[in-house]
């Protein structure tokens, strides 16, 4: 009798919290369609935005010709017209902006820790109303874009409002693709004479894809990079680009002077940063820039040389964090070990503080190396990797408030080192290699 009152007692209990629960996701609904309607604001703003731009530009041309009609000096109108409430409007949107990303964030997070609690319910064998009325997530779904020849080394990144995708194939070398809606597809010609991508970059609204180039017997092992002059708002089609000219512009001194295979890239305002790499037998601890302003390759002022060699490393950017997630080390041609993660905290330039790399901000993640990563509503996403020599689909997401690695749902097909990114409102997953293949032309997508 007591254990039938104690369990009828733990029911109610449930029971309550469960209501408490059902409650929370009412308010977390009313919070998402208000997010939802903020960020339409928002994309008015951007609209309202670029038409101000254009018309200004038009009035900016309007002037340049009278006073070149008139023999006037024109240095001196290079300004735009009305530059004060280009910045005011500037600053408002990017204060909308970050005010929207913080719901955002949050309410991801809010759903990240009830699916977290599912699946504790699940495998305490509890059945809660929250967990038979609505799955949280669904499944992650594969999808075809991919060569079939496609080497692991796969790069992609949001551009605007298209997410380009550059990977190795053995049959054709660079291929590079882009699409506004991850259905309909178009090649994109590469750069010419280019070997091999290793790297693709969106930085300050242009486009950067990183390579080597062919020689006349064995490929150029140092990095050149070239800037995408595509047109930025066609349309995706499953078509090649029928231009005999292809959209990139080589960057005047565009080889890099060291050779530095697979680094992790990012940009930091005026420059384009190379984090580690390989030179064809070590891994390499080298920060080194190129600075847009003067189209040199330049010794870092803000990033120290990486603690350590480091190759293959994603970097993921987070509230002006640099952190450079999984990669390895590679002595003689050989993996020596898989590190978890080293992060740079940026200091303002007025600080004397140096900017110096750590390895204990983010918190240790020992079931996973050799993992993808990406920033996932300013958090940090992993996915995929190696535990204990075997390949697994394991995905992750760091809970900032908490310091502590919540799931998400598993990839459909186990995998290392895929390049994860955010594209309209999916977690996207392409390339890799696994257990069963060197090469791997995996593409898997997830809903959040």
């Amino acid at each position: 009798a007591d254990n039938e009152q104690q369990l009828a007692d733990n029911e109610q209990q449930l029971a309550e919290k469960d209501r408490r629960l059902d409650e929370k996701d009412l308010q977390l609904i009313e919070k998402d369609m208000l997010i939802s309607s903020e960020r339409q604001s928002v994309q008015d703003l951007q609209r309202a935005l670029t038409s101000r731009d254009r018309e200004l530009a038009q009035l900016q041309e309007t002037l340049d010709e009278v006073l070149r009609s008139t023999g006037a000096h024109t240095e001196k109108s290079s300004a735009r017209v009305q530059p004060q409430a280009r910045k005011l409007l500037s600053f408002r949107l990017e204060g909308r902006l970050e005010s929207i990303e913080a719901q955002q964030h949050s309410a991801f997070m809010d759903k990240v820790r009830r699916y977290n609690r599912q699946l504790d319910s699940s495998r305490r064998g509890a059945v809660s109303r929250l967990f038979t009325e609505k799955a949280e997530f669904g499944e992650w779904e594969s999808f075809e874009c991919l060569p079939k020849d496609t080497d692991y080394c796969c790069y992609a990144t949001v551009h605007g409002e298209e997410l380009f995708l550059a990977s190795r194939s053995r049959s054709q070398g660079c291929f590079i693709r882009s699409t506004t809606d991850v259905t309909h597809w178009r090649t994109i010609q590469p750069p010419p004479h280019v070997h091999y991508p290793y790297g693709l970059l969106s930085h300050n609204n242009q486009l950067y894809v990183f390579c080597t180039l062919k020689a006349s017997h064995d490929p150029d092992r140092h990095l050149h990079v070239f800037q995408y002059t595509g047109d930025q708002d066609a349309l995706s089609h499953n078509t090649t680009q029928s231009s005999s000219t292809p959209p990139w512009r080589q960057l005047p001194n565009a080889r890099c002077p060291v050779q530095q295979w697979v680094p992790a890239i990012f940009g930091d305002g005026n420059r384009l940063v190379l984090a580690g790499g390989w030179d064809g037998s070590n891994s390499l601890p080298l920060v080194t820039e190129y600075c847009l302003d003067t189209n040199q390759w330049v010794e870092s002022t803000r990033y120290p040389d990486l603690p350590s060699p480091l190759q293959q490393a994603h970097p993921v950017k987070v509230k002006g964090d640099v952190h450079l997630v999984g990669g390895l080390v590679s002595v003689d041609r050989k993996v020596s070990s898989y590190p978890t993660s080293i992060t740079c905290e940026i200091k303002p330039d007025h600080e004397e503080k140096p900017t110096m790399w750590r390895s204990d901000v983010l918190p240790f993640l020992p079931s996973l190396r050799f993992p993808g990563a990406c920033n996932l509503f300013d958090s940090v996403a992993v996915a995929g990797g190696k535990n204990d020599g075997k390949y697994v689909s394991d995905v992750f997401v760091l809970d900032l408030k908490s310091r502590e690695w919540l799931r998400l749902p598993s990839l459909k097909t186990a995998c290392a080192q895929p390049s994860l990114v955010v594209f309209k409102h999916h977690l996207l997953a392409f390339g890799g290699f696994n257990s069963n293949a060197q090469w791997s032309d995996f593409s898997q997508k997830l809903e959040i």
